[in-house]
Order: C-alpha cells, then structure tokens, then sequence
C-alpha cells in the first residue's frame, strides 16, 4: 500500500495491526469505505455488479480500532468466502465462514494488538462463532468499554423493568421480562411485541 494509504488506516486501526491490515487488503482486490455511522450494521460486503467490477467492504468510520479491526477481518472473511465459493449456495456465516474467520483472526490475536480483555472475550467468541460481533453480548460489553462515548450510552438492560424507552429508529417501547438475550418490549407506536437485545442504546422516557 502507499504511505498515504497506511496513514489513513492508523486513523481507524490500532496502531500494531495497520501492517497486517495493509497487507490483507494488497492480497485482495477489492474497495473499502468508511461510512457514516449505520444503526442497522458495523460493516458489510458487497459483491461486484457486474461481470469484471470489483467487491466492496465498507466499514463504520465512528468504530473504536478494535471494534474496527474485527469488523474489517469480518468482512474480509466474506470476501475469500466469495472468492472461493462464488454465487453457489453457502450459508452466509455458515461453516465455510466461520473457519476463513477464525483464520484470518488469528494473527491479530496478541497482546499488542488487542487489551487482555478484549484478547478473552475473542477466545471465548471464536469458540462459538457468531453472525457478528454485536450478537457476542459479552464480547460487546468488553469492546463498548473503549467507546470514546461509553459515558453517555444507556443500553436497555440498565433500565429498570416497565420503563418506557425509545430507540434509534424513534419508537416508543415498555420494557417486559427478559428471554435469554433479549427482552420482550411492547412498542407503543405500533401495538407489536418486539424482542429487544439487551444492549441496544436506548433513551429512557
């Protein structure tokens, strides 16, 4: 990669891995971007569009360089997965997946790159492999902690039970009993039940 471009990775990187990221991407051929903030997802993958285009991985650019580094391998994953397997049917976070993931991972995993505490809850997570990241409460709980916002997010757990909240897309919940990893809300804009993950950033009411 050119000096500009590995400047630009430190901004959203840790520092100790930008190397590994550069190569990563050197070995490839695709486009990433750094989008703002989306509430639906951290990143994604996007296959060319036509015969001779080329992927695109685009990333959150308000991640922390943890959160940032794992969502990058993440897609990165879907990519080789692409490359290898191409439009026959795969499960998307599937077998196949999960193991280019946990490979590519691995490099990344020491303590220079990654805080102790991040380094566990990876080992943990790449024991039981998720669709993502956010799904792996306990790891989300660990990589939240190097938010530059952390002060300021209220998560739906921390509410007390029957608390009316409201979420990033504005409707207006009640907080109900708690099923597994998510509780069950009554939204009052719409009349429905919806099962809320229990670290969604919610604004009591």
């Amino acid at each position: 990669m050119k000096a500009e471009e590995l400047e630009l990775l430190k901004r959203y990187f840790p520092e100790a891995s930008v190397a590994m990221v550069g190569e990563m991407y050197s070995q490839r051929r695709f486009k990433l971007h750094f989008k703002r903030p989306r509430n639906s997802k951290l990143g994604d993958f996007r296959p060319p569009r036509t015969k001779n285009g080329i992927c695109t991985i685009t990333l959150n650019y308000d991640l922390n360089p943890y959160q940032m580094l794992i969502t990058y391998v993440h897609e990165v994953a879907h990519y080789d997965v692409y490359q290898q397997y191409g439009s026959r049917r795969v499960q998307p976070h599937g077998t196949e997946w999960q193991k280019l993931f946990a490979s590519l991972l691995q490099p990344f995993m020491v303590v220079s790159i990654f805080p102790k505490d991040i380094l566990e809850a990876l080992q943990k997570h790449l024991q039981h492999i998720k669709a993502s990241s956010t799904a792996d409460q306990n790891l989300q709980r660990v990589l939240r902690q190097y938010d530059k916002n952390t002060t300021t997010v209220t998560t739906v757990e921390s509410l007390p039970s029957g608390a009316r909240f409201t979420l990033k897309n504005g409707l207006v919940f009640q907080k109900g009993e708690k099923q597994r990893t998510r509780y069950k809300c009554y939204c009052e804009s719409n009349g429905r039940w919806y099962f809320v993950s229990a670290l969604a950033e919610a604004k009591a009411m």
